[in-house]
């Protein structure tokens, strides 16, 4: 009897020991087999839209108006939502130089693909070059890509060139449920992308949604070798408010249309990305929310070229001021 007792706890004992063996083997299977999602936005300032509270928003803007420009007009304008009447899911706007051709190309080559779901157009300003400007006429013609404004592409009408492209969406592209301003030295993990705002976020849209590489406290440059210098005439205050880094911001569809009224009401101020996602953010009421992780660093671009996607973790942009070559290296190290 003693025996069959110890024979029944010695078999109680081994299969506890299978179950508990079992059970790690499901929590190491699950943790290398799965991908979770491991991506948050920490401490979200903006709301989710859902099936039944999606909604379109007015325009109150004067078309012909860029700020102080009162005779405005796009000598290049594209209609790429024409045919989307549901609206598109993602619209990405490209601030580029007119002669930034290679830039452009590459784009439209690795990330800036366009889809179903994405439109890309590129946002310049006149050359006084007459060879460029033609060149630019024939780009337009061929990609149908090009938002271009009648005012010089010079660095200091940067502020032109952005709230150009909220008009452009707002009268062109008004039910974008997503809009993404970006440089074009940088790359875009648009697979990532997609990804993010449609699972992480909401496939509806989002609400007061400005999110990016956040910068607070930022001094106002008064030093004369500063090429950011601002002098107090232009900017009175020692510190800006915050705002974003103006290489990569994300908009909500009912962001654009706000922002770009106070901007067509505001003196010039030529930083845009202080301009509109600091001063004419704060006025609107809209609060930047840090997209942290989400952004490819210059180390993580480093294990990302070395060692693949894994090393790098997940991102959704990367760094700015990449020239040509290092925007192909990276794409092709992004699987698709």
């Amino acid at each position: 009897m003693i025996a069959g007792q110890r024979e029944k706890v010695n078999m109680i004992t081994i299969h506890k020991l299978l179950i508990l063996i079992m059970g790690f083997t499901l929590i190491y299977d699950y943790f290398n087999t799965t991908t979770p999602i491991i991506v948050r936005v920490p401490k979200p300032k903006f709301s989710l839209l859902g099936p039944y509270n999606s909604t379109n928003y007015s325009v109150d803007d004067a078309y012909n108006k860029l700020i102080d420009i009162t005779v405005f007009r796009f000598k290049s304008n594209p209609q790429p939502c024409l045919d989307y009447s549901a609206g598109l899911f993602l619209v990405v706007i490209v601030a580029s130089k007119p002669t930034n051709y290679e830039n452009r190309m590459v784009i439209r080559n690795t990330w800036g693909r366009t889809s179903d779901s994405t439109k890309v157009v590129f946002l310049l300003g006149e050359s006084n070059n007459a060879t460029v400007s033609q060149k630019i006429i024939n780009e337009s013609l061929l990609y149908g890509d090009i938002v271009q404004g009648n005012f010089d592409d010079a660095y200091r009408n940067m502020t032109y060139k952005h709230v150009m492209g909220l008009k452009w969406v707002a009268h062109h592209c008004p039910a974008a449920k997503y809009i993404l301003k970006a440089d074009d030295d940088i790359v875009v993990n648009i697979r990532a992308l997609q990804q993010f705002l449609a699972r992480e976020l909401s496939p509806w849209g989002a609400k007061g949604l400005i999110t990016c590489q956040v910068l607070e406290h930022a001094q106002v440059q008064r030093s004369h070798r500063s090429k950011w210098r601002v002098s107090p005439t232009e900017y009175q205050a020692h510190y800006y408010p915050t705002y974003c880094a103006g290489w990569a911001v994300l908009y909500s569809q009912d962001v654009v249309p706000r922002l770009l009224n106070v901007a067509q009401n505001l003196p010039y101020f030529w930083i845009d990305d202080v301009h509109i996602t600091g001063i004419c953010a704060q006025q609107i009421g809209v609060a930047r929310t840090p997209l942290a992780s989400l952004i490819l660093n210059k180390h993580r671009l480093d294990l990302l070229t070395s060692f693949g996607p894994d090393s790098a973790g997940p991102f959704i942009f990367g760094p700015p001021d990449l020239n040509v070559d290092k925007i192909k290296t990276i794409w092709k190290a992004i699987p698709e």
